[in-house]
């Protein structure tokens, strides 16, 4: 068989092994036919075939993001959301960013921002909606925090979206003035659901150029596979979006594999995830799962923890968990029964404790070992450590929120417990299973920031960003866990993740070899080229 494609470099690392070899990948259509010493490439071209010399440019598998949320994520890179509000330091300096954003976009119907982050406004308290009001009266504003699980709005943006003073949430909350008025703050998923529904609607026809644009930017960053972790409910706006995708593909339009994981709660059975799963299953798009909160973040007190916040000893975290231990387990066990794998957001302590007793429960009456995941991590009980091997559950972590924390647990949990926050190396070396990705747009997409530091646990300028800086993994690790590690998570490592014959042909190549730089230069590297499925997508 003759190879359509033979790419060459003296440092391909295939996913599989611990460091960079001289290969030639060869690839016939969408799959890779082998991997091979330059010796023995010229028996699989000929003529035809498009030879591709990277020199000592580093090839490796595609990118695949473990945890992103394509839907909001696209529509964060598009010109419709005001992303300057990242940079601010203050709620003074976000409003005063969202007034020339409005100057400069006065076609909107409504504002939308995304990134700020109370962290990064030192000890300031949450912000209200007097200071939208005063900016923009006539106009409903709807602001998502960085770690998308709050929303600032304006008056204007509670009333179109019905918040009323009255309302009650099981789980997060509704924020209140003083005087008992509404505060614009409404905190995780059920109170913003409202919010995030305004924030994300737009027609079919804006929606399809906003998935366009940030496929663009997903191949541009060598990022082949993602997904959509918002648990999304089982309705027809959301299956509008799903057919959205459907055509985009079947016009050659999504370049990208993307794993969809609607919710797990509340559901009598699965029998509407199975039928989507049945409808939406092509090698772009399909539903992989379904997905659930337990807690929210600790920076508004929401992650769950085992003992009382450091800062805060009257709570073990407001408004969660979201289930009790007993319904989680139910739903659990029910989805898994019906073969789905399940992923659950655990930021805290509390929260990754009670995930594993719901896995454990499910194990014990199904016997189909899927790739449940449990997701974030970002500190946890030592005793519970080796039970992710135990239960083979897949840990999925995001180092680079290590970095966007900004030493923000230290006053939450202390130092004791600060001693395993993002315990990466040490799950990793316990379980010899991790999955890595961004959470994006809760920090940007790429995936370099992310490696930097995973392999350094550093900021940017080089100081420490942990109180473990043991936890940091070697560059192997690191890009196992962004490849192989990832496809896992998806219940695709058979076709995805390494480079191996008979795989499908996802391929990047880096401008550097990340595994001869400096933590420096990681954070300067570039992709030069992108494919999917044997189809270049993206060169630099």
């Amino acid at each position: 068989m003759k190879a359509d494609y033979c790419l060459k470099s003296s440092a391909v690392f295939t996913g599989i092994e611990e460091k960079t070899k001289e290969a030639c990948i060869l690839i016939k259509k969408n799959r890779i036919i082998d991997v091979v010493p330059f010796e023995m490439k010229d028996k699989f071209i000929d003529e035809n075939t498009i030879v591709l010399d990277y020199k000592n440019k580093l090839i490796m598998p595609g990118f695949v993001d473990a945890h992103t949320h394509f839907f909001s994520g696209a529509l964060s890179a598009s010109e419709h959301v005001c992303e300057d509000i990242v940079n601010s330091v203050s709620e003074e300096e976000c409003v005063k960013m969202l007034l020339q954003y409005a100057k400069a976009h006065p076609k909107e119907k409504r504002i939308r921002g995304r990134g700020w982050f109370i962290t990064n406004w030192g000890d300031a308290p949450l912000p209200t909606k007097k200071s939208l009001d005063k900016a923009f009266p006539d106009i409903p504003v709807y602001l998502q925090a960085a770690d998308c699980h709050s929303y600032w709005c304006n008056s204007k943006a509670l009333e179109e979206c019905r918040i009323t003073k009255d309302m009650e949430v099981s789980s997060g909350y509704i924020g209140k003035l003083e005087n008992g008025e509404l505060s614009g703050m409404l905190v995780e998923l059920e109170a913003l659901q409202p919010a995030d529904k305004m924030y994300r609607s737009f027609t079919k026809e804006e929606q399809k150029d906003i998935y366009i644009n940030f496929i663009k930017k997903t191949a541009a960053n060598g990022i082949t596979s993602l997904s959509e972790m918002m648990p999304a409910d089982y309705n027809e706006e959301n299956y509008v979006r799903y057919t959205i995708i459907k055509e985009l593909e079947k016009e050659k339009n999504f370049n990208i594999r993307l794993h969809i994981f609607p919710k797990l709660y509340d559901c009598e059975n699965y029998d509407m995830a199975l039928k989507l799963q049945k409808e939406f299953d092509s090698d772009y798009m399909r539903i992989s799962g379904v997905k659930g909160f337990i807690d929210g973040v600790t920076e508004t007190y929401t992650g769950l923890l085992l003992e009382p916040y450091t800062d805060n000893p009257d709570t073990r975290g407001i408004g969660v968990p979201v289930k009790s231990q007993r319904e989680l387990n139910r739903s659990v066990i029910k989805a898994n029964a019906a073969g789905l794998p399940v992923r659950i957001h655990c930021i805290a302590d509390g929260s990754v404790r009670m995930a594993l007793d719901a896995f454990e429960e499910s194990a014990k009456v199904n016997k189909n070992n899927l790739a449940n995941t449990i997701e974030h991590i970002e500190n946890i009980d030592p005793v519970d450590i080796h039970r992710f091997k135990e239960l083979k559950v897949i840990p999925s972590m995001q180092p680079i929120h290590l970095i966007l924390d900004a030493h923000g647990k230290i006053n939450r949990i202390g130092k004791k417990r600060i001693q395993y926050e993002w315990p990466v190396k040490t799950l990793l070396d316990d379980c010899h299973e991790m999955a890595f990705g961004t959470d994006y747009p809760v920090v940007e997409i790429n995936p370099f920031e992310n490696i930097y530091a995973a392999v350094t646990r550093k900021n940017k300028d080089g100081s420490p960003a942990s109180y473990n800086p043991w936890e940091k993994v070697s560059m192997a690790e690191a890009l196992k866990a962004y490849t192989y590690g990832a496809a896992k998570a998806y219940s695709r490592e058979n076709e995805l993740g390494s480079l191996e014959k008979g795989k499908l042909a996802d391929v990047i190549v880096i401008d550097r070899n990340l595994f001869e730089v400096s933590e420096k230069e990681i954070l300067e590297a570039k992709v030069d080229m992108t494919m999917l499925g044997g189809k270049i997508i993206y060169e630099h």
